[in-house]
């Protein structure tokens, strides 16, 4: 078998998982009934905006779905091999697939921020937040959101998603990013726990898999109440011109 082959052949395996796991990519989500590539297009050109959504935004959020979806379709796959150093008198001997699943995990905590980077970017070039273009993340232009629009459900969903379910998360891709990377981390919690503490730790690798599915889904909610918050604000300005 070729190496062209043998890659193939993980990639519809992948695919496989995919489907199965519900795992949707951005491009194949119906917002508003529309074709999402249609549904942003319409919004970002027809509302009036503080400056121009860059071309690339659309792209990109495709591009990090890409990531999404294939690194968590692969921790599926992962799962059933890596270590539980419960059941293994307590030691920690890491192998392959566990490394690799902890590898991925860390990648899959900077997609995740990434998406979200990339919501906040598309939110400032629609709303006076007062920021300087390199002082944007999703955390300050929520924390910095113009007081007229924060009544809106679709803020106060996107609000409740970023700080219940994702800060937190961002958090730990912070502590990778500059300080500890996910797989030294949960090495060294590993080595070091007893008992209970160590089967908490197995069990939170465990979760991995589905935790990146439910970002996932947050990440194109968070997207889709975005765009849906543009559009509300572009209605208020066209109702109330002049």
């Amino acid at each position: 078998m070729s190496d062209k082959e043998l890659l193939n052949g993980l990639f519809y395996r992948l695919k496989d998982i995919k489907e199965a796991e519900g795992l949707l990519h951005i491009s194949e989500l119906s917002p508003d009934g529309k074709d999402p590539l249609t549904f942003y297009s319409e919004v970002t050109s027809h509302h009036a905006h503080i400056k121009k959504a860059p071309l690339f935004l659309y792209d990109d959020l495709v591009f990090i779905s890409n990531d999404l979806v294939h690194f968590t379709s692969f921790l599926f796959l992962l799962r059933t091999f890596i270590n539980d150093a419960t059941k293994e008198a307590g030691t920690y001997f890491q192998n392959l697939y566990d490394a690799r699943c902890l590898s991925y995990a860390s990648i899959l905590h900077s997609a995740v921020y990434n998406f979200w980077d990339r919501i906040g970017d598309l939110l400032h070039c629609f709303f006076a937040t007062g920021l300087l273009d390199d002082k944007v993340y999703i955390g300050r232009v929520l924390n910095n959101f113009p007081a007229t629009h924060k009544d809106s459900y679709n803020f106060q969903r996107i609000s409740d998603i970023y700080t219940n379910h994702v800060r937190s998360l961002i958090f730990e891709r912070n502590e990778d990013a500059h300080n500890q990377s996910t797989a030294t981390t949960h090495f060294y919690r590993e080595i070091l726990a007893k008992d209970d503490k160590q089967r908490e730790q197995t069990e939170l690798k465990l979760r991995l898999p589905d935790l990146f599915k439910e970002q996932i889904g947050l990440a194109y909610e968070g997207f889709q109440l975005a765009l849906c918050l543009i559009a509300e604000r572009g209605a208020d300005v066209l109702e109330h011109a002049p």
